[in-house]
C-alpha cells in the first residue's frame, strides 16, 4: 500500500511540474532605448525564450520613468505575469536619484497592484573606456541637458528600491562593466549600433547583452527557467 502511495504522490507532482511548465507566461520590458526593439538589448532577450512565454516590449527610445508612465498602463492592461524595468539613461539627464527612485518605486507598486511581478534591472553600462582599456564612468557635459549623476548612482538606486521593496533585481550595469573589460575597448566597439555609438547595440551586442542577463534572470526568477530554449 505504501509503494502504491509513493507512486500516486510522484505522478501526482510529475503532472503539476508538467502543467506548469506548459503554462503559458507573458514577461513585460519596460525601459529605455538600451531595451527597445530598434537597437537594444530586448529582442535578443525576447528569442531566448520558447513558445510557452510571450515577451511584449514597450521600451521607447528617449524614455525615463516619468515619461514612460501611460507607457507602462498600456502594458499592464495585457496582464503580464513579469515586468522587468530598466531605466537610468534619460532619468539622469533630468532629474536625481532621489526623483528616480520614488518614481521606480511607484512602477513596481502598480505592477504588483495590477498582479504581475517586478523585476528591477540596472542600467547597461556605456561604453567609454579610459586609456588604460577600462570601463569609465563619466558625466557628460551637454547643451541641453544638465546632468544630475553618473549612471552608476542611479544603479546604485535601482537596487536600493529593490532591497527595499523585496523584489528581484538584476544587476546589469556590474555585469556588463565587467564584460566590457574583459573582452576590451576594440571587441566592445564591434556592438555598437552605429559607429560611434558607444549606448546602443546591433544585434550581435543585444545578443551578448542577452547572453548576461539570461542566468541573472534564472537565478533571480528561477521559475522563468523551463520557458527558456534549451
Amino acid at each position: 500500500m505504501k509503494r502504491y502511495l509513493t507512486i500516486a504522490i510522484a505522478l501526482m507532482i510529475s503532472t503539476q511540474v508538467s502543467m506548469a511548465q506548459n503554462k503559458a507566461v507573458t514577461i513585460g520590458l519596460i525601459g529605455d532605448s538600451t531595451v527597445a526593439e530598434q537597437s537594444g538589448w530586448g529582442p535578443a532577450f525576447a528569442s531566448r525564450f520558447n513558445d510557452q512565454a510571450k515577451v511584449l516590449n514597450h521600451a521607447v527610445n528617449g524614455a525615463t520613468l516619468e515619461s514612460l508612465s501611460k507607457k507602462l498602463d498600456a502594458l499592464l492592461a495585457l496582464k503580464p505575469d513579469y515586468v522587468l524595468i530598466q531605466f537610468g539613461h534619460n532619468d539622469q539627464k533630468r532629474y536625481g536619484t532621489d526623483v528616480y527612485s520614488t518614481r521606480l518605486k511607484s512602477y513596481i507598486e502598480r505592477i504588483q497592484k495590477a498582479g504581475g511581478k517586478p523585476i528591477v534591472v540596472s542600467s547597461v553600462t556605456r561604453r567609454t573606456f579610459d586609456k588604460n582599456g577600462k570601463i569609465v564612468q563619466t558625466v557628460v557635459e551637454s547643451e541641453k541637458y544638465s546632468f544630475k549623476g553618473d549612471l552608476a548612482a542611479y544603479a546604485k538606486a535601482a537596487q536600493g528600491v529593490a532591497t527595499e521593496m523585496k523584489v528581484p533585481f538584476i544587476d546589469l550595469f556590474t555585469i556588463s562593466i565587467a564584460h566590457h573589460n574583459a573582452i576590451g575597448p576594440e571587441a566592445s566597439m564591434t556592438y555598437n549600433f552605429q559607429e560611434g555609438d558607444k549606448t546602443h547595440f546591433n544585434k550581435k551586442g543585444a545578443e551578448a547583452i542577452a547572453a548576461l542577463i539570461i542566468p541573472e534572470l534564472v537565478k533571480v526568477v528561477p521559475e522563468l527557467a523551463p520557458y527558456l530554449h534549451k
